[in-house]
Order: structure tokens, then sequence, then C-alpha cells
């Protein structure tokens, strides 16, 4: 019998979530993003060695680990509409304010925020917030001005120094053992159970 790991039909999910670490804004929404694009660069280069007939690979490093999506906030109201949710993300774009921020002081020097990122993506990891741009749709301005409908589209960085990715990256190459481990063991379960034609 194949190995699975799969729970009973729960009656929940676990909700969309990015928590502003700078900020301390909890950023959720009922809409969740659409499809998330996942990318780590790997870099390789060719060097060319002069009379020889190839050009051998070097291993020029790896790049910093990207995943970018686009989420729609959609308030009906004919109020503020989506203001007061788009103003979460308002703040990701702009330098961190922290505590002290929160009752007037600022500080110019204060990095750009990083989110508490988990949906989709695996284990719950810190990134810094790269692109947070909007898209206010046509059509859907409210009687006061106010946008009831705009998309926002997130690209973030993980930050590869913080120590919740060194210890993930531990489980990920434990749990790269374990997932090979359990896919063999079902392909050779389903060969010794498969109706052979002959």
């Amino acid at each position: 019998m194949p190995l699975n790991l799969s729970l009973p039909k729960l009656p929940f999910n676990l909700p969309w979530f990015m928590f502003d670490l700078r900020n301390l804004i909890l950023i959720t929404t009922a809409t969740i993003p659409g499809d998330i694009s996942d990318a780590k660069e790997i870099v390789l280069t060719e060097t060319p060695i002069p009379g020889l007939g190839f050009s051998p690979i070097t291993n020029g490093g790896l790049g910093n680990r990207k995943i970018s999506f686009s989420i729609p906030l959609i308030r009906r109201n004919n109020t503020v509409g989506n203001t007061l949710i788009r103003a979460a993300f308002e703040n990701l774009r702009n330098r961190g304010f922290g505590i002290t921020g929160a009752i007037g002081g600022e500080n110019e020097f204060n990095p750009n925020p990083k989110v508490l990122y988990q949906y989709g993506v695996g284990l719950p990891l810190v990134y810094f917030v790269k692109k947070c741009d909007f898209v206010h749709k046509q059509g859907w301005i409210n009687e006061f001005g106010n946008t009831k409908y705009t998309e926002v589209q997130i690209e973030l960085w993980l930050d590869e120094t913080n120590i919740l990715n060194k210890i993930e990256s531990q489980w990920r190459r434990l749990a790269g053992y374990a997932g090979a481990a359990m896919e063999a063991y079902n392909v050779i379960e389903s060969q010794i159970t498969q109706q052979r034609p002959y």
C-alpha cells in the first residue's frame, strides 16, 4: 500500500497572510493570491579556453529566491472602498516606521519593511519587499472617488541570512531524502500491484 501523508478533510484552511515585521501590521484578506511564481537563479558560466573543443562550465553561484504574485483587493462599499486595506499594503513600499513612528517619531534611516510570509510556498520565512505595485481597475471607483477594486502586484526576495531560512534549509535536506524514499517505495509498490498484459 503506497504511503499517504494526507489528513482527513479539515473544515478550515489556514488563511493567507503577510506579517509586516517593521510596522507590526498583520495583512490578510478574504481573497487569496493568484498563481505564485517562485524562482531562484542558478548561475553557470562557460569559460572559453583556446584550443579546447568546448568551454568548461563553472558554477558562478546562486541567485536569491524570489516569489511574486498578485492579489485582488475588492471592497464594494460606496464610502472608503478598499482604501483601508490598501493602506496596509502601501506601508510595504515605504520606509518602515516601527513603534515610535506610530506616534509621530520617524527615523530616515529605517529600512524598508520585511514580511513573514508562508502561503503557498512552504514554511514561514522572512522576505524583503521588492515590489508592491497597484493597478486600480477602471470602472470600480465609488461616489467619493475611492477605488473599490485594486490588483496588488507583489514581489518578495528571501532574506537568506535569516535564522528561519537556515532552519528551513536543514528541514529541506531531510525532507528531500524522505520524499525521495517515499516516492521510490510508491513506484516499487505500483509495479508489484500493476496488472501486466503478459
